[in-house]
């Protein structure tokens, strides 16, 4: 049988090594997010519908790791390449992958890491750290405020706020926004 010891070292490295992935996963993909526009976007649906979906599912894993790529620039692409009604369910699905990335990094790292990485947001993490009594409120109102999605869903991860809550309160707080800018995009295809 292992030791507790040789349990933490073995937990530790597997960290390190998860965080060592995705440095190296982003680093790999930052440098092609120049290319990324609504015309690009778009373009893929030109190929097939399959391959559109998976692109859109890719390109908000991007947004998981890389937290470089405009929500509403998704929304937008998403409305005028899918009916109303596909383009919002693969809207949330996107959004479900993006919002779990940026949780489970946040699990992983703990509360003492990501309290750290916060502390050069003075505001956010001032705010943040003033409303952890009630983190589906927190989750909520800061989806609705749309603070940065990856920063917030490090640090709701970091707490261990219930997945589930996570995600309802996140799509929920997303909604009054995404809809209306889905639609717009939905106006401008006529």
């Amino acid at each position: 049988m292992r030791t507790v010891v040789q349990l933490k070292q073995m937990n530790k490295i597997k960290k390190c090594l998860f965080v060592f992935a995705v440095i190296l996963l982003a680093l790999l993909i930052i440098p092609h997010l120049s290319v990324i526009s609504v015309d690009n976007i778009v373009g893929l649906s030109e190929i097939s519908l399959l391959v559109t979906v998976i692109g859109f599912i890719v390109l908000y894993i991007i947004k998981g790791l890389a937290m470089v790529v405009p929500s509403s620039l998704l929304y937008i692409a998403a409305a005028l390449v899918f009916p109303p009604l596909l383009g919002i369910l693969i809207t949330y699905v996107g959004l479900t992958v993006s919002l779990s990335i940026g949780y489970v990094l946040g699990n992983r790292l703990g509360e003492e890491k990501v309290t750290k990485m916060l502390a050069k947001h003075e505001k956010i993490a001032g705010f943040l750290d003033g409303k952890k009594k009630n983190l589906t409120s927190l989750c909520f109102i800061t989806r609705l405020l749309h603070m940065p999605f990856g920063l917030v869903s490090l640090f709701l991860g970091a707490l261990n706020m219930p997945f589930l809550k996570y995600i309802i309160a996140s799509l929920l707080g997303v909604s009054p926004i995404m809809i209306p800018v889905m639609f717009t995009g939905v106006i401008f295809q006529f």
